[in-house]
């Protein structure tokens, strides 16, 4: 949907679906075994990687490859590049053909930025280190070793261009030749537990004993996405169809008095279908102890819910987290306004009461 308009894609994957992939190389496979057996001379290679092919056949075998493998399906064509002064790109590897032997050196489209997450921007320290370790080992398994001091340089460039030290530049790419040590595993599986990275608190936190170790792993994530660096492109979702949401509900009261209560609930579903549920328990005539803070407080008093304005406090998919967020924005709303029962916020640990009740800034 752009734009409050449906679209219907009729051809083809969508790029980013965790099936395109899986879907892609299967069709590839299939592709492949259709016309092997219908080419003239078969290839003397053929590596595959997604739809992307590496094949060594004759110069003058090239065209007829090319159309028998256009020929399975009109909406799978290919192109072909052929290599030139002996070299040929293939992903990120420069196929370099010498005699009998083949020999690969790590290759930059001429578009490559070279960028890589810069050594100053607000990451923890081991993702930025692991990142230019990674990008360094990449090379070098690339990269015949008739290559790699040339290959090295470039690393340097790289590296330099984003913000990283000399010195540490020098650690990581000795450091990345000389590990061969294989690692081992854990005899205990570690749970991973997402935490946003804040400079300077996080490494203070990850370093004390407020947690268990030996059990949670800490992955730190940057609060600065794609998504709130770019303006929405999608149509917005209207409110009573959002699902996962904390939501808050006041007392319209009756004709005679106006009512200050407030309600604050939490659901999977859309908000619309938890509204209906909220107005199906209000004309039950199950006793009150069996229905909601908000149908109780209504049928006690004769007051009338605001669905119309109800409000949306957050979003979050994790239900422990979700549930989490429900209790410290019912504990965020003053006692003498507060609908919700006292067991709605039982699981809620002391040190996050203390801490909403000391800044509390709720507007109702």
């Amino acid at each position: 949907m752009y734009d409050d308009k449906v679209y219907e894609q009729k051809k083809g994957l969508p790029m980013g679906s965790p099936a395109s992939p899986i879907i892609a190389d299967i069709v590839m496979e299939e592709l492949l075994d259709a016309t092997m057996g219908k080419m003239m001379t078969k290839p003397k290679i053929l590596i595959k990687y997604v739809d992307d092919l590496f094949c060594i056949v004759k110069k003058t075998e090239i065209d007829n490859t090319l159309n028998v493998l256009n020929s399975y399906d009109k909406n799978v064509q290919f192109t072909h590049e052929s290599e030139e002064q002996g070299k040929l790109a293939y992903l990120d590897a420069l196929i370099i053909r010498q005699g009998n032997e083949l020999i690969l050196d790590w290759y930059q489209k001429p578009t490559a930025s070279g960028r890589l997450i810069n050594y100053y921007s607000k990451h923890p320290r081991r993702i930025k280190i692991n990142t230019a370790v990674n990008f360094i080992k990449r090379v070098h398994s690339i990269s015949d070793e008739r290559f790699q001091q040339k290959n090295e340089q470039r690393i340097r460039n790289i590296l330099q261009n984003n913000d990283f030290p000399n010195n540490t530049i020098d650690d990581l790419i000795k450091g990345a030749k000389n590990n061969n040590k294989i690692k081992t595993r854990d005899t205990m599986e570690k749970l991973y537990k997402p935490v946003t990275y804040i400079s300077g608190l996080s490494e203070r936190f990850c370093n004390s004993n407020i947690y268990n170790k030996d059990k949670y792993q800490l992955a730190f994530k940057s609060k600065n996405n794609v998504n709130s660096l770019f303006s929405k492109t999608k149509s917005k979702i209207k409110k009573e169809d959002k699902c996962n949401v904390v939501y808050k509900i006041k007392c319209a009261g009756d004709e005679t008095n106006i009512c200050q209560k407030v309600y604050v609930g939490t659901t999977k579903s859309k908000l619309k279908t938890r509204l209906s549920g909220h107005k199906s328990d209000q004309k039950t005539d199950k006793p009150l102890e069996q229905k909601t803070a908000l149908a109780a407080h209504c049928t006690m008093t004769g007051h009338k819910p605001n669905f119309k304005d109800v409000e949306i406090l957050t979003q979050e998919n994790n239900y422990k987290r979700r549930f989490t967020l429900e209790m410290l924005n019912i504990i965020n709303i003053p006692t003498d306004v507060r609908m919700n029962y006292k067991t709605d916020t039982d699981h809620c640990a002391h040190i996050y009461r203390n801490l909403v009740q000391k800044h509390r800034q709720t507007k109702i």
